[in-house]
């Protein structure tokens, strides 16, 4: 068994990218046991894990390319820095309209939101939605400049510094994948939870959105640890 995980640090859209890919395109399934096969006919027998990682390493990055050329309306973004929440929400548009039974156009936007709102119940709501309909949404997670994790009770001008950064405005920093339950052969949630992908351990676990938590501490593993959900890249309409 391979767990699909981010290539690096900066590959975690396009992992969330190709896992929506594998969920719901069979033409992506079919490329990737494409080239899986061609490396079976190069290589010794026993190999298989490692060449299937490979080929769904080499798929990343061919995601990010194609995503960074762009990543700035006409300009390129780089690499270093990862792929840009409009960038990835046009990739999500061609994997829906893809995917979508009589070639219906679902196109994905980014919106910025405020998790800790008096609108983000009726947005976690609007999400679900959303995954009901057999579509996945991406959320942008991320958090302050320094997670306030261990200077409490350490009155040293480093901890007071960590603790100043813990108070800074959060800044976009990881993508994390929701997947309609139907698709994944799960049971609803329930209010307000969703079923969500985390590249970085390639794990799938239900996460309450709605639940509190601290925007200065580290946040759920769901989250890829960090405590805030910044935007969300989902269908302009519900469909």
């Amino acid at each position: 068994a391979i767990t699909l995980t981010q290539t690096d640090g900066t590959t975690c859209g396009p992992t969330c990218l190709l896992a929506a890919r594998l969920l719901l395109e069979p033409g992506q399934r079919a490329a990737v046991t494409g080239d899986l096969a061609l490396e079976k006919t190069a290589s010794p027998s026993g190999r298989e894990g490692k060449q299937l990682m490979s080929s769904l390493s080499r798929h990343q990055v061919r995601i990010q390319r194609a995503m960074n050329v762009r990543g700035l309306g006409i300009l390129p973004w780089p690499k270093a820095l990862g792929s840009t929440p409009w960038s990835v929400a046009r990739q999500m548009t061609e994997i829906a309209s893809t995917c979508t039974p009589g070639g219906g156009r679902r196109r994905y936007t980014a919106r910025w939101v405020s998790d800790c709102g008096p609108t983000w119940g009726s947005e976690v709501a609007s999400i679900r939605e959303v995954l009901a309909c057999g579509l996945p949404v991406i959320l942008v997670t991320g958090g302050p400049l320094v997670l306030d994790d261990d200077a409490e009770g350490h009155p040293t001008a480093r901890a007071r510094l960590r603790t100043s950064l813990a108070r800074t405005p959060a800044v976009p920093r990881h993508y994390v994948l929701a997947l309609p339950w139907r698709s994944v052969e799960q049971d609803d949630p329930g209010e307000g939870c969703v079923h969500i992908y985390e590249p970085s351990s390639g794990s799938v676990r239900p996460l309450d959105l709605t639940a509190p938590r601290d925007p200065h501490r580290p946040g759920p593993r769901e989250l890829g640890n960090w405590p805030r959900v910044i935007a969300v890249i989902a269908p302009e309409n519900n469909p």
